[in-house]
């Protein structure tokens, strides 16, 4: 019997009201920064033996600001997608997500300012760059608050399903970038020759540049004024955004833990083991950025198709991109089976770094697709405000295994291999989406059962 054209029906049925192109400008607004991370390390790496290891001091505090962006933007995220059609209320959704994040990360700024030398020798900086590294930290931490708006701006655009004005503005800010890159960094005639300074001070400019073309746009698509500014109430948003970002917060704060106890682990295995694993974690990374971009799309659209009670749209546009993922992971498996080691080699050339690499991906591959079969899952607690169950689920993978068994660890009951810290972090992230699954089928039997609407979207 043949099934396909019963299976291109259905197809057709779910895939009626998918944005194609809205998704589209999403992932390719999450691929071209990671592009520019790698010719922005290029011009690092010509400076300097020590450049590349004073930039990456950077990760400590950078932790910080991942929090910083899984919990206020997210929570506007979930709001703004909730009522991106009603113009008054986005205004005081993001008057108040940015008020909040100014004032959360102005205090995180001014202590990184005020202690930084406390800072640079609490992560352990080799003495041989501790000052390089206070002067670079200094820049970055100026750059936070105006990082945290320009973040916030753009998610407040995305929500508003303006992928491809997102997709312009990022984009512009990554030319900027690598223009100042060429002026005040790179190694040709035409440079300044800044070192790592011009790095930071490449990077202050763009994010300011960035803050205002979002700012511009936000104003003229929202035309707010003057007046509206002012007058726009904004306090009792702050406890809905709270009630939502909190947990997102904390969720990003305890998996960033868990990340932690993970590396500590694999520092105390040996440099190869953990160039191995962060080799490896970095190509899944990189990977991974069209299924987070195709993830924060759909939090999107649950967020608007939810507030519209659109549900059988909702369930579709999630069926789709349920499959899409699993699609393009089991795609990039495969081609990982025949190339993985190919490109470790490229990426670094030794083969000890390159055969752990090899280790992590046959070990690992299973938990990749379920981590990206888990991003699609979780933008149904995202797009409906209901965020404290992705804190639910990180703290039994985080704080239920991980923690767990790093504290065996350090108790010097287990004694830990590299296959072991594998396994375990394999396990994680094949248990994390069966979670998000359970979770997500009772947020769903929580809507009403209703047709899907055959019209496109508004």
């Amino acid at each position: 019997m043949d099934f396909s054209p019963r299976i291109r029906k259905q197809w057709g049925i779910i895939t009626q009201n998918y944005p194609w192109y809205f998704i589209g400008f999403l992932i390719l607004a999450g691929i071209i920064p990671k592009i520019y991370i790698i010719l922005n390390l290029f011009w690092i790496g010509r400076i300097s033996m020590d450049a590349l290891a004073v930039t990456e001091q950077y990760e400590f505090i950078g932790s910080t600001m991942e929090v910083l962006q899984g919990m206020i933007p997210i929570a506007v995220l979930a709001l703004v997608s909730q009522h991106y059609h009603h113009r008054e209320k986005v205004i005081e959704i993001v008057k108040a997500g940015l008020i909040l994040q100014i004032i959360i990360s102005l205090a995180i700024t001014v202590f990184i300012v005020f202690f930084i030398r406390d800072v640079v020798g609490m992560i352990g900086t080799p003495v041989s760059i501790v000052d390089l590294t206070r002067e670079y930290l200094l820049v970055r931490a100026i750059v936070l608050p105006i990082e945290a708006v320009s973040y916030t701006l753009l998610i407040a655009i995305k929500s508003l399903q303006k992928g491809k004005e997102q997709l312009i503005l990022i984009t512009t800010a990554i030319f900027v970038n690598i223009a100042l890159d060429l002026f005040l960094v790179s190694n040709t005639p035409v440079s300044l020759h800044l070192g790592v300074q011009g790095v930071a001070i490449g990077y202050l400019l763009t994010k300011m540049v960035l803050l205002v073309i979002s700012l511009a746009y936000l104003i003229h698509i929202l035309k707010i004024n003057i007046t509206s500014i002012i007058t726009t109430t904004w306090r009792h948003q702050v406890v809905p955004l709270f009630k939502i970002g909190s947990w997102s917060g904390l969720e990003t704060a305890i998996r960033s833990m868990g990340i932690v106890w993970i590396l500590v682990v694999l520092n105390g295995l040996g440099t190869a083991e953990y160039g191995g694993f962060g080799l490896a974690t970095w190509i899944f990374w990189i990977l991974l950025m069209p299924v987070i971009a195709l993830g924060q799309g759909t939090s999107v659209l649950v967020g608007n198709y939810s507030s519209e009670k659109r549900y059988g749209d909702l369930l579709n546009i999630m069926k789709t991109s349920l499959v899409l993922v699993t699609i393009f992971t089991l795609a990039v498996v495969t081609t990982g089976i025949l190339w993985w080691q190919h490109v470790s080699l490229f990426l670094n050339p030794n083969p000890e770094i390159v055969a752990f690499s090899v280790t992590v991906f046959i070990w690992c591959f299973i938990g990749f697709v379920g981590y990206g079969i888990g991003i699609v899952l979780r933008s149904i607690f995202y797009g409906t405000g209901q965020t404290r169950y992705i804190f639910y689920i990180s703290c039994i993978t985080n704080l239920g295994m991980i923690l767990p068994f790093f504290a065996l660890i350090q108790a010097e009951i287990l004694t830990p291999t590299f296959p072991m810290v594998v396994a375990v972090y394999m396990i994680v992230n094949v248990v994390d989406p069966i979670l998000a699954f359970l979770w997500a089928r009772k947020v769903i039997s929580e809507f009403p059962v209703m047709t899907p609407d055959v019209n496109p979207s508004v």
